[in-house]
């Protein structure tokens, strides 16, 4: 047997033993995904508008204004071998102003089909998974 047949060998035995790991280990993928957070305004109609402004460490989003059942998506790759990505929104509306962990890797790993949605109501956001949703407080 050559040297290059031997190295094949190697190389495929490393890729099962790292696949079998994978299903073992975690529920997250080898290889990095997007995340999708999606917000949706479900204040009451008397509010009409949410405006929420979202950041990391590293990116800042901006303003966004939200009517009544509006939503706003945004993607990222989440942080892979230490699980510290952080994004988190200031909400503001006529009788509110309130700040909100949307994204904790550690908590939300993942989300639903790597998408996160939330719900914000007045009494603080909700996140929509596919068994009911799980609410929270406003921090």
């Amino acid at each position: 047997m050559d040297s290059i047949s031997k190295i094949m060998i190697i190389l495929c035995l490393l890729l099962v033993v790292v696949v079998q790991l994978e299903g073992i280990v975690s529920a997250a993928p080898f290889f990095p995904t997007k995340i999708t957070v999606e917000i949706t305004n479900k204040l009451s109609t008397k509010q009409k508008q949410l405006d929420l402004y979202c950041k990391d460490k590293h990116h800042d989003l901006g303003l966004i204004k939200l009517n009544v059942n509006e939503t706003y998506r945004f993607r990222f790759f989440p942080e892979y071998f230490i699980p510290t990505t952080l994004y988190f929104c200031h909400f503001v509306w006529s009788n509110g102003d309130h700040h909100f962990d949307i994204y904790v890797e550690k908590r939300d790993v993942y989300c639903t089909h790597n998408r996160c949605s939330w719900k914000i109501l007045e009494n603080g956001p909700c996140k929509i998974n596919s068994e009911s949703p799980q609410c929270f407080s406003w921090n």
